[in-house]
C-alpha cells in the first residue's frame, strides 16, 4: 500500500499482510474516492472542500483514507480503531509521513465513542462488513459527532444502508466495494 496521490504521493505504508481480519482500502479505490472527494456533482453542490478539513476515519484500520487526506490537503485526523494492532500499525504510518503532530488516535468501539468538542468535516466510515453500522451512526448523532455540515462516507459491500436522520447524496461502486455519501437531513 501507497500513498496515491498530494504531498506524500508514492510514499509507501507499513506492510498489513499479516493482520488477517484487516481489510485495508485499496490504492484504487483511495484514488477513486478522492477523485469523488476533489470533483464530484454534488461535492460542489453541498460546498465540501478537503483541504483544511478536520477528518474522523472510524474503524481506521491502517489508517490509509486518513493518510490520503491528509496528503491532499486535510488539516487535521483522528483515527479509532477497537484493534490494538491496527492502531499500531496506524502509529507506524503516522510516523513514517511525519505525521504525528496531524493525527490523533483512540482505541475504542466505535459504538461507545463520547461527545467531543471536535467538529469534522469529513466522517468516513470503514467497519468490517458484520458491524452494526446503523448502531455507529445512532451513537454519532446522539454524541453530535456528526453535525449539520460533516459529509459522512461510509464504506461497505452493499448500497442497503440507510438511516432516517441521514440523506443519502451519492452512491457509487468500486469492484465489490460502495462509497455511500451521506448528510443530515
Amino acid at each position: 500500500m501507497r500513498i496515491v496521490a498530494g504531498k506524500f504521493k508514492g510514499k509507501k505504508l507499513v506492510d498489513s499482510i499479516h493482520l488477517k481480519e484487516l481489510r485495508p482500502t485499496s490504492d484504487r479505490n483511495r484514488e477513486a474516492l478522492f477523485n469523488i472527494l476533489f470533483s464530484a456533482k454534488f461535492i460542489r453542490e453541498i460546498n465540501f472542500d478537503i483541504v483544511g478539513a478536520n477528518f474522523l476515519d472510524i474503524c481506521c484500520g491502517t489508517g490509509a483514507v486518513a493518510f490520503e487526506a491528509l496528503s491532499r490537503g486535510a488539516k487535521s485526523a483522528f483515527l479509532v480503531d477497537k484493534n490494538v494492532s491496527h492502531l499500531e500499525v496506524t502509529k507506524k504510518n503516522a510516523q513514517i509521513l511525519g505525521l504525528e503532530n496531524n493525527v490523533k488516535f483512540l482505541l475504542c468501539d466505535a459504538l461507545t465513542l463520547q461527545e467531543s468538542d471536535a467538529v469534522y468535516d469529513l466522517i468516513y466510515i470503514d467497519p468490517p462488513y458484520s458491524y452494526n453500522v446503523s448502531g455507529l451512526v445512532n451513537n454519532l448523532l446522539e454524541k453530535k459527532i456528526i453535525q449539520k455540515k460533516s459529509l459522512v462516507v461510509i464504506e461497505n459491500s452493499d448500497t442497503s444502508f440507510a438511516h432516517e436522520s441521514l440523506k443519502l447524496l451519492d452512491c457509487r461502486k468500486y469492484g465489490k466495494t460502495y462509497f455511500s455519501f451521506f448528510q443530515i437531513i
